[in-house]
């Protein structure tokens, strides 16, 4: 694999995640690239050193709370990426102020919405609850538990019984905007 190869594929992927999120619709033509032929090299000029503003050390920068965050057990696939970001868009939040979690700490925020009973596991160890219930914990006094986005995807036919699943998961989801003031 030569160097454009490289670029290449890694930009397709990066405009298909973007494309999967929503945030732009952008092909890449393969047909369309070539490489440049050898030419003399052309020294590059060295960039102008810039006084750069010092960042503020990671323990002074302060976090800013966000209202909810979802939590989830693994990363989501590609359908459950979507159903997310649709969901994240009708409650008028976007995925960096309603992010979905699913490794490292969580971030500090007035509401957890957990995804599914193998998320509930992960991040509250310990706790059973239904989806729709709220809990509360230790740690984190607003907990919604409601359902994961793979289990909804994985009825190929949406039956009655899979349409009062997708609604209760949203009335559930839209109760934490009233909980959280947001």
């Amino acid at each position: 694999m030569n160097v454009l190869d490289y670029i290449v594929e890694g930009l397709e992927a990066e405009l298909a995640l973007e494309r999967e999120l929503g945030v732009r619709i952008v092909e890449c033509d393969r047909s369309l690239l070539s490489p440049l032929e050898a030419a003399s090299p052309s020294p590059i000029p060295a960039p102008a050193p810039a006084a750069q503003p010092r960042p503020e050390p990671i323990s002074a920068q302060k976090t800013p709370q966000l209202d909810f965050v979802f939590l989830h057990d693994k990363p989501l696939t590609a359908g459950g990426v979507e159903m997310m970001a649709k969901i994240v868009a009708a409650l008028g939040k976007t995925m960096s102020t309603a992010p979905v979690v699913v490794d490292g700490e969580r971030p500090l925020a007035k509401a957890y919405i957990v995804l599914g009973s193998q998320a509930l596991k992960k991040w509250f160890p310990g706790t059973k609850a239904a989806p729709g219930q709220w809990i509360a914990a230790s740690d984190a006094p607003n907990v919604l538990v409601t359902y994961s986005p793979s289990y909804i995807l994985r009825f190929t036919q949406v039956t009655p019984a899979v349409q009062k699943i997708k609604k209760d998961m949203w009335a559930a989801i839209k109760s934490v905007l009233n909980r959280v003031g947001a």
